[in-house]
């Protein structure tokens, strides 16, 4: 993940749809990678015309704390045009549903609302 962020790859502000998921290499020890949360707001503020984000289960709960940062001022300024947010396995409650609720109630309050949904990850 850092080393995409750090790259200098143009990404499509017209992408629709995004999938992260974590890689089953990243369950190796000497693989581990602590993305910082400034990595993820670097990672996902090319993507101004997203409407969906699809996230696996352990990318999810980084994102959602990330994006939990955001309420404020900010909250418009990271995925814009963002409508649906849909995370793997998706608790009732718990950290990223805590999380990403915080996200929800700043976008309703700024007029740009988004929805959580659980997600098999499939689809």
């Amino acid at each position: 993940m850092a080393q995409l962020c750090g790259s200098s790859l143009h990404l499509p502000s017209a992408l629709k749809r995004l999938d992260i998921r974590e890689s089953p290499l990243a369950l190796l020890p000497d693989q581990q990678d602590v993305v910082e949360n400034h990595q993820w707001l670097d990672l996902l503020h090319p993507f101004t015309g997203l409407n969906d984000l699809h996230l696996g289960k352990g990318p999810g709960l980084h994102c959602a704390l990330t994006l939990r940062e955001l309420a404020g001022e900010r909250v418009t300024e990271v995925l814009p045009m963002l409508q649906n947010i849909f995370v793997q396995e998706l608790e009732p409650s718990g950290p990223t549903q805590e999380a990403l609720g915080q996200f929800v109630a700043a976008r309703q309050l700024s007029g740009l609302p988004v929805v959580v949904h659980n997600w098999d990850g499939w689809s």
